[in-house]
């Protein structure tokens, strides 16, 4: 291909975050595009592309500068005179070039010529300059400017990095978060055969499997992409195969009836085993607590473990310890003294109070009166069960509190099963949708703690995480910092644009300028599961669900009266 010249370096190149290039005309280049400059960086090196974005550009009109004032409004031209004095400029930020010999995508150190052309690129250089496997690769949209027709620019992130390192979707509402979290997971599990499990607050993700029944697109055959043309029915039809297998979607929720309504009656309701949660946790359940009041729930849960010695146990036998059992805890014969004269009636009772409440608004424990609680096994798989699953734990309409118990407890058990020595869980890949909920700043969310946990060592024990946010300033900073890919959307927000500089070292002063101008379904991804920093336009999604406005209009309708 001959390389059309868009305008010449001039200025200082010394910085590869900011080049200035003259461009030759206002039609010449857009922001947002690729341009590609050519570059010698040894003296026996030959010379190599250098790829550039175009970040900013300059415009102005010597005949319209604002420093006329109100003289420029009485300036009349002639019809078909040259307007003079015009000058552009376009600031370019590099992304890199490809190392011959390493295949590493690398920044030259030694400065561009001044002078040097600025050429245009085509589809199959952008192509071929970021490198990917498609069998281990999620084909997440195209590049923006290079997303429609024949000179389409697929762009793909790789599966394990992903998954295992981390990942934070950013954007502020109506900006397409769960939408592009929703062609991520319905890839992870149709195409990938993953595992995974996600922690939906507002019931947005159960709608895939709304009345029982699978719910897909009905725009699969007036997609434009050639890739998603093919790849959407396959998906859908990998899906109904695992539908049909017991695998495919998977739906917990709280013992409510409404759910059953729901999903009729395809869901499985929570029954989780409250003595798996360690003391910390139950420490952080109740809070308020006074030190006899917690001392007196300490030695109850003590006792209920060691004298119920077989699993699971039922949670109203824990109420009865704190009520009318009382005495049978007075007699046991492994109470220290301290907690003997601690354990009287009223500090009971307040913690009976605080924990019938918590158990109430969840509704999600185990009882004696249910047939088995929830097997984390059944619910994630071995590794020797080779069906993906999407996991949906629809947890609309609880507390906050409620919300946050039931998410560190299903967490932390995926946890302690994934790092089993004996019987490990295969690898899964957890989401927290609106997740300053469940780890904010400051840590004040039951869940909080094991988030940190996993995003710390869930690594090692195959279980990552994706964590979604349209409050990125909210969110724990420690969290945030541990996920290696981060897609942001379009954010407005001054404190959220910060944060994200401040939490991740991969977004440009650059890229932060560009997020509050991106358009629904656009996305900026950086990190480690792609090759350089990119502007998405994210694809079409198989299944339906995520976030749907009402369209309320139609529902208030028209007063006859």
């Amino acid at each position: 291909m001959t390389y059309k010249v868009l305008g010449k370096l001039v200025g200082n190149t010394g910085d590869a975050s900011q080049l200035t290039m003259v461009v030759q005309d206002s039609f010449s280049v857009r922001r947002g595009e690729f341009v590609r400059i050519m570059h010698q960086e040894r003296k026996d090196e030959g010379e190599v592309a250098v790829l550039g974005r175009v970040t900013k550009i300059n415009r102005s009109n010597m005949l319209y500068n604002a420093g006329f004032g109100d003289g420029v409004t009485e300036l009349e031209l002639l019809p078909g005179a040259n307007v003079t004095g015009e000058n552009m400029f376009a600031h370019v930020e590099l992304v890199g070039y490809r190392d011959p010999i390493s295949r590493q995508i690398k920044i030259p150190r030694r400065p561009m010529n001044p002078g040097a052309a600025v050429e245009t690129v085509d589809f199959q250089f952008l192509s071929d300059f970021y490198e990917f496997n498609e069998h281990t690769s999620l084909h997440l949209g195209n590049l923006v400017g290079y997303d429609k027709g024949e000179n389409t620019v697929p762009v793909f992130i790789d599966v394990n990095k992903l998954v295992t390192e981390h990942l934070a979707v950013l954007a502020m509402t109506g900006s397409g978060k769960s939408y592009t979290v929703g062609r991520i997971i319905e890839r992870l599990v149709a195409i990938n055969n993953g595992t995974v499990v996600v922690f939906d607050p507002h019931g947005e993700y159960g709608r895939a499997l709304s009345k029982g029944e699978l719910q897909f697109s009905t725009e699969l055959d007036s997609v434009e992409d050639k890739r998603d043309r093919e790849t959407l029915p396959q998906i859908k039809a990998t899906f109904e195969r695992l539908q049909k297998a017991g695998a495919g979607i998977q739906i917990f929720t709280p013992q409510h009836e409404s759910f059953n309504h729901k999903y009729a009656s395809k869901n499985q309701p929570l029954a989780l085993q409250f003595d798996h949660f360690e003391m910390d946790d139950v420490a952080e359940i109740l809070p308020g607590l006074t030190e006899p009041q917690q001392r007196v729930l300490d030695v109850a849960i003590r006792y209920w473990r060691a004298v119920d010695k077989t699993e699971p146990r039922d949670i109203n036998r824990l109420r009865f310890l704190l009520g009318d059992g009382l005495d049978e805890l007075k007699e046991w014969d492994d109470l220290s003294e301290s907690e003997a004269k601690a354990l009287n009636g009223r500090s009971a009772a307040v913690a009976s109070m605080k924990l019938s409440r918590v158990l109430n608004e969840a509704q999600s424990f185990y009882s004696a009166a249910m047939e088995s609680p929830t097997d984390i096994y059944k619910m994630v798989g071995r590794p020797s069960n080779n069906q993906g699953r999407l996991v949906v734990v629809d947890l609309q309409g609880l507390s906050d509190t409620a919300k946050q118990v039931v998410c560190a407890l299903l967490s932390s058990e995926i946890l302690r099963a994934a790092s089993s020595k004996t019987d490990p869980l295969r690898p899964c890949f957890l989401v927290y949708e609106e997740g300053h909920s469940f780890a904010p700043a400051g840590g004040n969310a039951v869940s909080h703690r094991i988030i940190k946990k996993i995003a710390g060592e869930g690594r090692k024990f195959g279980v990552g995480f994706g964590i979604v946010s349209q409050r990125p300033s909210k969110l724990d900073a420690d969290v945030t910092s541990q996920c290696n890919t981060l897609i942001t959307m379009r954010l407005k927000n001054p404190d959220d644009q910060r944060f994200i500089a401040k939490a991740s070292d991969m977004v440009s002063k650059a890229d932060l300028d560009e997020l509050p101008s991106l358009s629904t379904g656009e996305a900026l991804v950086c990190g480690r599961s792609i090759a350089a920093p990119l502007l998405v336009k994210v694809g079409n999604k198989t299944l339906i669900h995520g976030g749907e406005s009402p369209e309320v209009l139609k529902v208030w309708g028209r007063f006859d009266g």
